[in-house]
């Protein structure tokens, strides 16, 4: 028998009959407006038999602050990034000109720097973040609900099974995405530059960094705002797979682009059936830092062989990713389908 967890099985995907125009009764960041609850009453009509309810259609919120959050994200990464590469530049070479940005030496000498990384990683991704953190904590529902920062449905085997899971599928999304297209030169690139900083022994600080970074930054942006609003607007089928879409599409590299995809989608997944954010934080987190290890201790060209660190270390992330999808799978099953999730405002702070 399915444990309720304290709510029984609810079918998402069924269409509300009484959903109107769900831009009623909201503030103007597409929430509901902060004297209303979730299902559109004033605070002082509940209970009241006096008044017909108002409709449920005022908890859907409006689609485009999910669309325009991630382009202004975008636009904040780029500027971000192109005044951090004028910085790492002057930081590494002790000057800047526009014919260094166009020199493929000139930004492989910063990027082998451990400043110049720091800048040219860190920066871009918290002022891609930036907007998100924002438009949260301007939220009348309150910043944790509308980034899933919750404890959600699942218990802490099952978000530790779906983060084992998570460097299997993208493993498997590289060898088939590898199989039929050859990989870019910026994919080189960032292969060489982690290869550079892991021969110097700054493997694990690189890895970690590389890991933690995105998992923080791109899973509040995708998975905790755009994500969450999208299930809630259109349904979890639609909303996952155009959020993962966006997710991937953040990834500006034709090759990388089709290979994340999947990954995307797995993860959007996670985050709805667990009702929260915390298991795709780790399973990006874990993805990343085992790419960052296989990319430093595999070969660098197809022809060569594995080494038998490598071979070791394939073995170990495909076991633990084999058991951790069989656990993840009977979470699945076993673990009810969560709720519509209505975000009521928090009562103001007297």
């Amino acid at each position: 028998m399915r444990e309720s967890y304290g709510e029984q099985p609810h079918n998402p995907y069924a269409v509300d009959p009484t959903s109107g125009d769900a831009s009623a009764g909201e503030s103007p960041l597409g929430e509901p407006a902060l004297g209303e609850s979730a299902i559109g009453e004033s605070p002082g009509a509940v209970g009241r038999e006096d008044l017909p309810p108002s409709p449920v259609g005022r908890d859907r919120p409006r689609i485009w602050p999910s669309l325009l959050l991630p382009l202004i994200s975008l636009v904040a990464f780029l500027l971000s990034s192109l005044v951090m590469m004028v910085v790492a530049f002057y930081v590494v070479h002790g000057e800047f000109s526009p014919r260094m940005m166009v020199s493929a030496e000139a930004m492989q000498t910063v990027s082998a720097s451990r400043v110049g990384l720091l800048l040219l990683v860190v920066a871009p991704q918290l002022a891609l973040v930036l907007p998100t953190l924002i438009a949260a904590a301007l939220s009348p529902v309150g910043f944790s609900k509308r980034l899933s920062l919750v404890r959600g449905h699942w218990p802490l085997w099952a978000w530790v099974a779906a983060a084992l899971t998570t460097p299997l599928i993208g493993f498997i999304s590289s060898i088939a995405v590898g199989s039929l297209m050859e990989e870019s030169e910026s994919l080189k690139m960032m292969s060489d530059i982690f290869r550079g900083h892991g021969e110097t022994g700054f493997l694990i600080p690189l890895a970690i960094l590389i890991g933690a970074t995105p998992a923080f930054c791109e899973e509040f942006l995708f998975r905790g705002y755009v994500q969450t609003r999208l299930n809630r607007r259109i349904g979890p089928a639609l909303g996952i797979f155009l959020s993962s879409a966006l997710f991937a599409v953040f990834h500006m590299d034709l090759i990388h682009i089709i290979a994340v995809f999947p990954l995307g989608v797995y993860l959007g997944v996670i985050a709805w059936r667990s009702a929260s954010l915390i298991p795709t934080m780790l399973g990006h987190f874990v993805n990343n830092s085992i790419s960052v290890f296989a990319v430093v201790l595999g070969p660098e060209t197809q022809d060569q062989d594995p080494s038998p660190e490598m071979a070791l270390f394939l073995l170990v992330v495909i076991g633990l990713g084999l058991l951790g999808a069989l656990l993840t799978a009977v979470a699945m099953w076993r673990l009810p389908v969560p709720p519509p999730v209505r975000l009521t405002p928090e009562p103001a702070v007297s």
